[in-house]
């Protein structure tokens, strides 16, 4: 009796398999922007980046859309990595950790600086790129909503508007820190303190109100 054969996998379905030098592409891909910005990313040069033949980048990915693309969702994955380490070390209890938190972050993106810069270039591409604008419209609503769960624990009555100002405040920080060597991470924290304790002792208003 024939056994069938497995079925086999599709050329788009393999690309989309992760591996080793799929990674590393990414990789390149991610410090080319840093160093480039996305204009300037081509297979070629991600492949010398890489240190892969071109025949490489071109079998994963089958456009330089596709691999920018494709690039930020590995850079989205390091961005909650990182966030999901920072709050393993330190969860927040009150508001004064969940300033520490904030600043923590954004203390080891400006350190790093090209995480900084590839979001901001990423952003810049979206603006031409509907599929790359819809990709970071989806990175926006995980970053609020996993900061609004945070808040939302330690009672603020409107989590998400609150995740959605201090996201800003840290986005304003994170870019000023771009053409300032000298950026504080004090300075941040003064802005924090208040808007998160703001938060929070609203939400401790509303409960008192209540009949």
């Amino acid at each position: 009796m024939k056994t069938r054969a497995a079925p086999r996998k599709s050329r788009a379905a393999k690309r989309a398999v992760p591996g080793p030098r799929r990674e590393a592409i990414l990789d390149a891909a991610l410090a080319l922007i840093a160093e480039r910005g996305t204009e300037e990313l081509t297979h070629r040069a991600v492949a010398a980046a890489a240190g892969v033949p071109l025949g490489s980048t071109t079998y994963y990915f089958a456009s330089r859309a596709e691999l920018v693309r494709e690039a930020f969702r590995r850079y989205v994955v390091r961005v909650f990595g990182l966030f999901a380490e920072i709050v393993a070390e330190r969860p927040p209890e009150d508001a004064a950790s969940l300033v520490d938190i904030l600043v923590e972050i954004a203390r080891r993106e400006v350190a790093g600086r090209w995480t900084v810069i590839v979001e901001y270039e990423l952003v810049l591409r979206a603006a031409r790129d509907p599929e790359l604008a819809a990709e970071f419209h989806r990175y926006e609503r995980q970053l609020g909503s996993s900061l609004a769960e945070a808040l939302e624990r330690l009672g603020a009555a409107q989590p998400f508007d609150a995740a959605r100002t201090l996201i800003a405040l840290v986005r304003g920080f994170e870019l000023d820190g771009l053409t300032r060597p000298d950026a504080d991470v004090a300075e941040l924290r003064r802005r924090l303190v208040p808007v998160v304790e703001l938060a929070l002792r609203t939400s401790h208003t509303h409960a008192k109100e209540k009949p």
